[in-house]
């Protein structure tokens, strides 16, 4: 295979990956709390085929692209009003903690209700814990919620506890999970004092679908281009093995 082609099918190959972030943050335009995710390239170099690249200037080289991570837009999304009473939005650099069976887990997505025994809890099942990384409960027939700015629970006038809030240092190093969670290496950090907790709201997607379609757009142009030269140099390929036939 000739060096165009190498070129060609490296470059589909980071289109594809490219494709398939742009299509997740498309397919989840309505999660939320979801935030987008762009994938990041690199270019690395190789010596051409019969050519060993001597000299320090890159020169009888080729530069090939490779994807090798995603970053991920911590721009908050739109707030969207519902006033369900435990329904929760996070107004700054923060993230509720719940407690799942593997451990301790963090989420932007703030839709949570009471199960059968009072607990408050995600849409998974897993409990949302308070600053002594205790499940906050309420009556099960409680409809006087109130959770205030600073993320105390009342059920009617009894305090049922504090939310806890936590904050990460860089939020690229956390690694996303479904149900719109996530795991971190690093242990978290108290959230800033000036986050705060809005009841009967929730953090819609940051997703813009018009820029994820325009750049839908871009990719499918980019990857028709590169197809093209792969056309034209095995079309290239068999024009010159039909040549050698002849003459042979």
């Amino acid at each position: 295979m000739e060096n165009p082609s190498y070129l060609a099918i490296s470059h589909q190959h980071a289109l594809r990956r490219q494709m398939e972030t742009v299509a997740n943050n498309l397919a989840n335009q309505n999660t939320t709390g979801f935030r987008s995710e762009r994938l990041l390239f690199a270019s690395y170099l190789t010596n051409k085929a019969g050519n060993p690249g001597i000299g320090g200037d890159g020169a009888g080289r080729l530069a090939f692209v490779e994807g090798i991570g995603t970053y991920r837009d911590t721009r908050p999304g739109q707030a969207v009003k519902t006033e369900a009473p435990l329904d929760m939005m996070v107004a700054g650099n923060a993230y509720f903690v719940v407690d799942t069976p593997v451990g301790q887990r963090f989420t932007r997505d703030g839709n949570f209700r009471l199960d059968s025994n009072g607990t408050i809890v995600n849409s998974e099942g897993f409990a949302l814990l308070d600053q002594n990384n205790q499940p906050l409960r309420l009556n099960p027939n409680e409809t006087d919620i109130e959770v205030t700015k600073q993320g105390e629970i009342f059920g009617g006038t009894n305090r049922v506890g504090r939310i806890r809030l936590v904050s990460f240092p860089d939020e690229q190093a956390l690694t996303r999970l479904g149900g719109g969670l996530y795991s971190s290496t690093v242990d978290p950090v108290p959230a800033d004092p000036r986050a705060e907790v809005h009841q009967g709201m929730l953090e819609g997607s940051n997703v813009v679908s018009v820029n994820e379609l325009t750049q839908m757009l871009d990719i499918v142009r980019r990857y028709e281009s590169a197809q093209k030269i792969l056309d034209s140099e095995h079309q290239r390929a068999l024009k010159a093995i039909g040549t050698l036939a002849r003459v042979a």
